[in-house]
């Protein structure tokens, strides 16, 4: 059976962009349809849609109002760019708004000088030190790799030998028995750990770098995964990105258990294929929801990986979906 996405497509394209629009502008967005104000997660994540499903392609005045839309949100005299009233912490606002930008082509506004505070290995050491491992794996990855996303997406930041430090640093943090990072934890894994190897999982991608453990990560994963091919009844969109890009990276890398990581694989993409197809659960996740747009990024993020690990045979759309994190790091 065929799952035909570009009726959900067209939906984005005719009614949920211009929707978002500010002032009816593009390249100035809301956080969520019929909104007027200018949103970090609205400006960052309508660029993200649509470069996922194909249709990003600013004329030089359009490239102009992202432009000033990221620079009007950007510190200058930090480096930060940042979202008022703030939704998530200045590096996930500064490593997801830097990412937006370079599906554009667009420049930092300013040097991100808040990277002199993390630019030695004692420094960069400390930083991770303090992130919680035992019990906020998942929210203390945004900064972790938030970190290193921003420094990877403005390159010269800092020493080449720094991502060095890092992946080493990272490295130690794995769990052999589950190939998942965090301290203290089940032996099988826990949701945590998915929410949180996730972020450090893009960056090792990014780099040409494997994770370690491959075959226990995924046999965790796969043993943590609820029947409708979620992991998180109350998170079914983020987490589930995150347990899904786990599982289809990392066989590439070990071909552990690769049938039964396509079945899994396919529950995912056959529940968010009714998910996205259906107009209440449509209006409810990516119209009502506070970051519409945010939402919206997730739900693309997750069949742009479906397909990708599928096919165009068992997900169909009129060009192949592009996920982010094969352009640069950071979502």
């Amino acid at each position: 059976m065929t799952l035909d996405l570009q009726p959900f497509v067209r939906w984005i394209v005719d009614r949920f962009e211009p929707a978002c629009r500010v002032g009816g502008i593009v390249g100035r967005y809301a956080r969520k349809p019929g909104e007027e104000t200018l949103g970090l997660y609205g400006v960052a994540d309508v660029a993200c849609v649509l470069h996922t499903i194909g249709e990003l392609h600013p004329s030089d005045s359009e490239r102009a109002a992202w432009r000033e839309s990221f620079y009007e949100l950007s510190d200058p005299q930090t480096g930060y760019i940042i979202e008022r009233p703030p939704r998530h912490g200045r590096l996930h606002n500064t490593a997801f708004a830097l990412g937006a930008m370079n599906l554009l082509g667009i420049l930092p506004r300013a040097p991100l000088a808040f990277a002199r505070d993390y630019a030695t290995q004692d420094a960069l050491a400390a930083f991770l030190a303090r992130l919680d491992w035992a019990a906020g794996v998942y929210r203390d990855s945004h900064d972790g790799a938030g970190l290193a996303s921003c420094m990877a997406l403005a390159p010269g930041t800092v020493a080449p030998q720094w991502f060095g430090w890092y992946f080493s640093l990272a490295d130690a943090l794995f769990d052999p028995r589950n190939g998942l990072m965090g301290r203290g934890k089940p032996a099988g894994g826990d949701i945590d750990q998915i929410g949180g190897t996730f972020h450090y999982a893009f960056v090792y991608e990014h780099f040409r770098r494997r994770m370690p453990h491959g075959p226990q990560r995924i046999d965790a994963v796969l043993g943590l995964q609820l029947p409708a091919g979620d992991w998180d009844p109350q998170n079914n969109s983020w987490l589930t990105l995150d347990g899904l890009y786990l599982l289809t990276r990392s066989v590439r890398h070990c071909h552990h258990r690769p049938d039964d990581v396509r079945s899994a694989v396919r529950r995912i993409a056959s529940t968010c294929y009714e998910r996205v197809m259906d107009n209440g659960w449509r209006q409810r996740e990516f119209v009502e929801h506070t970051v519409g747009a945010h939402m919206l990024t997730a739900a693309v993020s997750i069949l742009a990986e479906c397909q990708q690990f599928l096919s165009l045979d068992e997900i169909a759309t009129d060009y192949p979906l592009q996920l982010v994190l094969d352009r640069r790091p950071f979502i």
